[in-house]
C-alpha cells in the first residue's frame, strides 16, 4: 500500500501562488512549467482546479500555441486586452513570444467589435517560419558547400 505525502496548500491559497507565477513570469507560462513548479506543494487535482478556478473568474487565459499549452494573466482588465503573437522556428523549434501593443491593432479590434459587438480581451497570432541563427547557419552552410563543389571542381579538372 502506498502512503500519499500530505499537500501542504488548499484550493484557494493555490490561486494566488498561481498568479504569483504568472506574475514572476512576465505573465505567461507554459502549462506544464508551472505544473513542475507546483507538483510539490499541491496535487495535480488542485493544480488544474485552481487553474480553472481563474479561467472561470476571468484573471487567466489558457491557450494552446506552437504546439504547446500556456496560461496568461490577463488580470482584472476590463477595458484592455492582451495581444500576443507567437514566432515559431519550424527548423530549430524554438519559441519566441512578445505582447503587441499597436494602434493598427487597436483600430482593428475596434472595427471587430463595431461591427460584430465582440470585444476581445485576448487575441492571440502565431507565425511560423524559420529563426534568425537558423537563417544565418542555413546560409552560411550553402556558401561553405558551394566552396567544396568549386574546390572539388578544380581539383578534378586539374587531374584530367
Amino acid at each position: 500500500m502506498v502512503v500519499y505525502k500530505k499537500r501542504i496548500l488548499r484550493n484557494n491559497q493555490i490561486c494566488e501562488i498561481i498568479l504569483d507565477n504568472l506574475k514572476e513570469n512576465d505573465n505567461i507560462v507554459k502549462k506544464e512549467d508551472l505544473v513542475k513548479r507546483l507538483i510539490n506543494w499541491a496535487s495535480l487535482s488542485t493544480i488544474y482546479r485552481g487553474i480553472s478556478r481563474l479561467e472561470k473568474k476571468g484573471l487567466i487565459v489558457a491557450f494552446d500555441a506552437a504546439n504547446d499549452k500556456y496560461i496568461a494573466y490577463i488580470g482584472d482588465r476590463s477595458n484592455k486586452s492582451l495581444d500576443l503573437a507567437f514566432f515559431v522556428c519550424d527548423v530549430c523549434h524554438q519559441r519566441f513570444w512578445l505582447k503587441l501593443s499597436n494602434t493598427t491593432l487597436e483600430k482593428i479590434k475596434r472595427e471587430i467589435k463595431k461591427l460584430y459587438d465582440f470585444d476581445s480581451k485576448f487575441v492571440l497570432y502565431e507565425f511560423h517560419g524559420v529563426c534568425k541563427s537558423c537563417l544565418l547557419s542555413k546560409k552560411s552552410n550553402s556558401l561553405n558547400l558551394k566552396k567544396e563543389e568549386i574546390n572539388h571542381e578544380n581539383s578534378s579538372y586539374a587531374n584530367r
